[in-house]
């Protein structure tokens, strides 16, 4: 078990995992859409997706597991808020993933053989994810006997082994990676770009035409003139639905009384600060009172002049060693006392060599003894530049003589800073890491500065509980005996309060400048009506978010799927309208245009002109002089010579148009550039399959999320 305990003695590993999450989210993507109507019958029903049953126990047992591995990979002992939402969410994804993709293999007969399962996980093509943890290990993962080694170790530790947890998911998800690229090559394969349609794009985009064209605008007819029957709204409701889908919401009227410092409360923390002043002073140790006694912890650091505002610059750089207390002073919302703790002159930045090297637990004994070696020689006068070329595992600095640049004292970790930043030119210092040992010297100094170490003393300003009760009554006496949104308003009109407004998803943790809103989400789901007062768990109809007090009102309840007929009444209106005038506008240029033998004739008697441009393509984003016209464009491209078009309906206005030149490559279009094209159009094909395939099958897919009942 040496390898085990190697693993448990290093820090920071298991990057693969994050990396696996990720990629696995960046998948899944935004194609997790929720189900169109609420139909959860059963408490412990958390989800069903594509006809599974999900409950909550089996989903908080994923959940669970989730949590321990990130805690591996973070190293801690316990997440807080935003992570484990962030770990409930991928568990969701990866569990849609898992469902809607596993029936999608199981019905074209997509599967991994053992023998592609073992090259994944241990053989020749290893999973990258796997070789980056075993790698995290101090083991070369193409040395398929330290490999084996490993695993094996591995798998024989107990069932909550953490390595082994972690072993087994890095498993699961290079099966399940190797599968997913199995599919995309399945798709990339089946899809053929014909050569005839390679020609007729190319030809498209190398031939232009100049066009003179007149358009009239919709706005030249009023309104009034169009009459839009209910009958004509509910047929183009009917054949354009596709236009009127809408995503699961809710809406929701609401009040925020936000709690901060009084006046009083600034004053209070301030004088408490003023009272530690003579303490602070007369403390033998700066850094030591401090660390010990501030809210928020500074890490002990040297100041130069100009790093500080003005004030504090003048106290601390005044030429008289001033020993005394600055302060109170306030800076990100919290007042300050500073001392300084001790003046130095160093420099403002150190350039460094090294020479790296690679242990692993078969050489610590070795390699220490290396090092030690090779210090012993640069101190007696041996070349640094050669003994990096010669035993460095950095190849990017051993190339260099060891060299690896300049060092301001941000960009080194606390230890390491303290020790070079008050060593001699070429004094040589060792740095233990997880991957090896460094030999580091100091080969340049800049030019030595005044600067300070200094103790900060913070106390932020917050409310008091006395401040925090108050808005809390303020909100009470405002939602007193309220029920209905008519009380609401009332209240609104009668206190003078302000009337904000949200649209909320079912998996929404904030709204728009409240945090922690999760419980508002939640209740304004689980209510099936209208109209009235928000309440919590606790059945009271005040919300505590953070630092506001919330009353909510639900005023509005979207399902997805089609949007109601008398919601996007409106929209339908304004179309037909459009639509109208269009008819009308087109007849109107139609009879100007006979007897007319130009197009400025037939812009004379609709009291409009012609506008020229050039160098129109089929593949134009928009008509000049015009903007975005997809169907001007598309007519006027496959005109005649001088042949005025027939009226062409567009999104401004209608069109008239007259081709006034074309423009096409002479030469023939090559097998090679027909060739290189065809590639090109193959690419992309394969990378939208790479990023909208899986996406598209999980949208398919009858997915219903319940965990706001939940969470």
């Amino acid at each position: 078990m040496a390898t085990l305990q190697k693993i448990r003695n290093q820090g920071g590993i298991l990057v693969s995992v994050i990396i696996g999450l990720a990629l696995l989210a960046f998948i899944v993507g935004d194609a997790l859409s929720s189900s169109s109507q609420i139909l959860n019958r059963s408490r412990n029903k958390v989800g069903v997706i594509a006809g599974e049953t999900l409950d909550i126990q089996e989903y908080q047992a994923f959940v669970s597991n989730n949590e321990n591995v990130f805690k591996v990979i973070q190293r801690v002992s316990s997440l807080d808020e935003i992570q484990r939402q962030k770990v409930q969410e991928n568990t969701w994804q990866m569990e849609v993933f898992r469902i809607v993709l596993g029936q999608e293999f199981e019905k074209i007969g997509l599967g991994v053989s053992d023998e592609e399962v073992y090259s994944r996980l241990v053989g020749e093509q290893l999973d990258p994810g796997i070789a980056q943890f075993i790698s995290s290990l101090g083991v070369d993962p193409t040395d398929k006997t330290q490999l084996n080694t490993v695993i094996q170790e591995i798998l024989q530790t107990p069932r909550d082994n953490p390595y082994k947890i972690t072993w087994q998911f890095l498993e699961r998800q290079a099966i399940s990676s190797y599968q997913v690229a199995k599919y995309q090559s399945l798709l990339s394969k089946a899809l053929y770009i014909p050569t005839a349609q390679v020609n007729e794009l190319m030809a498209h985009a190398t031939s232009t035409v100049d066009v003179s064209y007149l358009v009239k605008s919709y706005n030249t007819i009023s309104d009034s003139v169009v009459t839009v029957t209910p009958s004509e709204i509910k047929e183009y409701y009917n054949t354009h639905q596709h236009l009127f889908k809408q995503q699961e919401s809710r809406q929701i009227t609401y009040v925020s009384f936000d709690v901060s410092a009084s006046a009083k409360d600034i004053q209070e923390t301030r004088e408490a600060l003023e009272e530690l002043i003579p303490e602070f002073k007369a403390a033998g140790n700066v850094i030591e009172f401090a660390t010990s006694t501030t809210e928020k912890k500074i890490e002990p650091h040297f100041y130069k002049k100009g790093e500080m505002n003005e004030e504090l610059d003048a106290f601390l750089f005044d030429g008289t060693n001033n020993p005394g207390v600055y302060g109170p002073y306030e800076e990100n919302n919290a007042y300050n006392l500073i001392r300084v703790a001790d003046r130095k002159m160093i420099p403002d930045s150190v350039r460094l060599r090294q020479i790296f090297l690679t242990i692993d637990q078969t050489n610590v004994e070795s390699r220490t003894k290396l090092a030690d070696s090779l210090m012993q020689e640069i101190r007696g006068g041996a070349s640094f530049d050669l003994l990096a070329r010669s035993f460095s595992a950095d190849p990017n600095s051993a190339v260099n003589g060891g060299d690896i640049g300049w060092f301001t004292q941000d960009m080194l970790p606390s230890p390491l800073r303290d020790t070079l930043f008050f060593a001699r030119k070429n004094d040589v210092k060792l740095l233990p890491t997880q991957g090896g040992l460094v030999i580091l010297q100091v080969s340049g100094r800049s030019k030595p500065l005044e600067k300070v170490i200094v103790g900060i003393v913070t106390k932020e300003i917050g409310p008091s509980e006395q401040t925090i009760n108050k808005v809390y009554n303020e909100a009470r006496v405002f939602v007193d005996n309220m029920n209905t949104i008519a009380e609401f308003e009332k209240a609104v009109a009668d206190k003078g309060q302000t009337k904000r407004y949200a649209t909320l998803d079912k998996n929404d943790n904030t709204i728009a400048g409240i945090e922690n809103a999760r419980d508002i989400v939640r209740e304004a789901y689980m209510s099936s009506s209208t109209g009235k007062v928000l309440v919590n768990n606790r059945k009271s109809p005040i919300f505590e978010c953070s630092n506001k007090y919330i009353v909510a009102v639900l005023t509005d309840i979207k399902e997805e799927g089609i949007s109601p007929l008398q919601e996007v009444t409106p929209v339908i209106q304004r179309e037909v309208i459009r639509k109208k005038k269009g008819e009308i506008i087109a007849k109107e240029l139609q009879a100007a245009a006979t007897g007319s033998e130009s197009l400025l004739s037939i812009a004379q008697k609709t009291n409009t002109e012609v506008i020229d441009a050039t160098d129109v393509s089929f593949a134009s984003f928009q008509l000049p002089g015009a903007g975005i016209e997809p169907k001007v464009i598309a007519e006027v491209v496959r005109l005649n010579m001088n042949q005025i078009s027939a009226p062409i309906i567009g999104n401004q206005g209608v069109f008239m148009a007259v081709v006034t030149n074309k423009t096409e490559d002479a030469g023939a279009i090559s097998p090679e550039e027909v060739a290189q094209r065809k590639l090109l159009l193959k690419q992309m094909r394969d990378e939208q399959i790479q990023y909208q395939a899986i996406p598209s099958v999980i949208q398919a897919a009858k997915v219903e999320d319940f965990r706001y009942k939940f969470y």
